[in-house]
């Protein structure tokens, strides 16, 4: 099946840029000093449509995976990319640290300069992890992307990163997100092979592993110079269709996401599935494939609410993605009539609201959201809605919302709301 699947898109991408202009894209690589560097690999990644929404996953298009070296003088050309797509980038080379450049348009920015830090070599392993990345049958996956999530600290450091004032801890304790002094990213070598360090010690890290058309894997590493392994797989694919009023409902976007987040608790702990939204496009005939699908885990399917607020809205459906291989076929997502909430942010110090002002609707439910301008005087409308719970934040420049400490007060919308109110008040100085 999974054959099928690949051929299809195969065919499908060749077709769908067949019309376009081939594109060429070169650049150049250099360290902290603006040297060139020469031997680095320089990929496609991910791609995506220019306009409209991508039917196809980021790396299922024919043109990611290709790759150069660059020369002598960190020189570097790409060839006959497809000229309806933008490109993430990924250079790579042992002794610097890994980067992307996203969203690269060969129309628009046919030459790119990226620069690499230097990465010191280490013989101390205290702050360091060492893995390896490999298929099912312990085969090596090349190019593997490995992300830090977070990692444990000493009491030492995390207090050094604590608020002033706070009250200090005592024994190791995780820190999640961007910690100065961590390695961004790494890249598999052609043995699968990667290190990421940390200028500090640390016992362990939570990491984020993808590679190019299989599920990502969130794994638990030990630091020190002992190689740990990580098995990647194809993942599940989730198909469905998109229909409003008997009929198929093309380019709009559908939206998949756990229907437990991920939570990160001390030691390194994740509850829930941490995964991020996938996003995909409906074809012509309303069909979408998602692909390279984690497991086991609850997933929620969704039409987002932006691509098909001019025609109605759409209430999750919940799939259950229960081993590798599966190929999941959902019910249809039916568009109908939604709710629409107005209201009006009022002004403490009476003044008009500002040009370029917006409030933003969220779902509690699903990672969705609207965005809508704020007229002079403070009045917006959200349309199409499905039934589910939300919260509105609004953006006026000067002026803040006196919100609870965990944000908006969710509310229920079951019913057409023609009166919500939310009041801003001047910054002080």
């Amino acid at each position: 099946m999974k054959a099928l699947l690949l051929t299809a898109i195969l065919c499908c991408s060749v077709a769908s840029s067949a019309a376009t202009p081939r594109a060429n894209l070169s650049g150049t690589v250099v360290d902290a000093d603006g040297k060139p560097v020469t031997g680095v690999t320089v990929m496609v990644y991910h791609a995506g449509v220019k306009v409209g929404y991508s039917t196809f996953c980021p790396s299922c298009y024919l043109d990611c995976g290709k790759r150069v070296l660059t020369d002598a003088t960190g020189k570097f050309e790409i060839k006959d990319l497809a000229g309806d797509l933008w490109f993430t980038l990924l250079a790579a080379r042992d002794g610097y640290v890994p980067k992307f450049s996203n969203k690269v348009d060969p129309a628009r920015t046919p030459s790119v300069s990226i620069k690499l830090a230097a990465k010191p070599p280490t013989s101390d392993f205290s702050g360091v992890v060492r893995g390896r990345v490999v298929e099912k049958d312990g085969s090596p996956i090349r190019d593997a992307v490995i992300t830090p999530i977070g990692l444990n600290m000493s009491a030492k450091d995390m207090n050094a990163h604590m608020p002033v004032g706070a009250p200090p801890v005592e024994g190791e304790h995780s820190m999640y997100g961007t910690v100065d002094g961590l390695q961004p990213i790494a890249v598999t070598n052609r043995q699968g092979e990667f290190d990421l360090s940390y200028d500090k010690p640390t016992s362990k890290m939570l990491l984020s592993v993808e590679a190019r058309a299989m599920a990502p894997k969130v794994v638990v590493m030990e630091s020190g110079p002992m190689r740990h392994s990580v098995t990647l797989s194809d993942g599940a694919s989730v198909t469905g269709r998109l229909m409003a009023n008997g009929k198929p409902v093309p380019n709009a976007l559908v939206g998949l996401m756990p229907v437990h987040p991920g939570e990160y608790a001390d030691n390194l702990k994740v509850i829930g599935d941490p995964y991020e939204e996938i996003r995909i496009g409906t074809a012509a005939d309303g069909r979408f494939t998602i692909t390279n699908v984690p497991w086991p885990v609850d997933w929620y399917v969704y039409a987002k609410m932006d691509s098909i607020s001019s025609l109605g809205a759409t209430s999750p459906i919940e799939v259950k993605v229960a081993k590798d291989g599966q190929y999941l076929q959902t019910a249809d997502l039916v568009v109908k009539p939604g709710y629409r909430v107005k209201g009006t942010v009022l002004v403490s110090d009476k003044k008009p609201i500002p040009e370029g002002m917006h409030a933003i609707l969220s779902s509690e439910t699903v990672w969705d959201s609207q965005t809508v301008p704020l007229a002079s005087d403070g009045h917006f409308e959200f349309t199409n809605l499905p039934p589910g719970k939300y919260i509105i934040s609004v953006s006026v420049k000067g002026y803040h919302e006196k919100t609870p400490q965990y944000g908006p007060t969710p509310f229920t919308v079951d019913h057409n709301i023609d009166g919500f109110t939310t009041t801003v008040y001047p910054n002080v100085p």
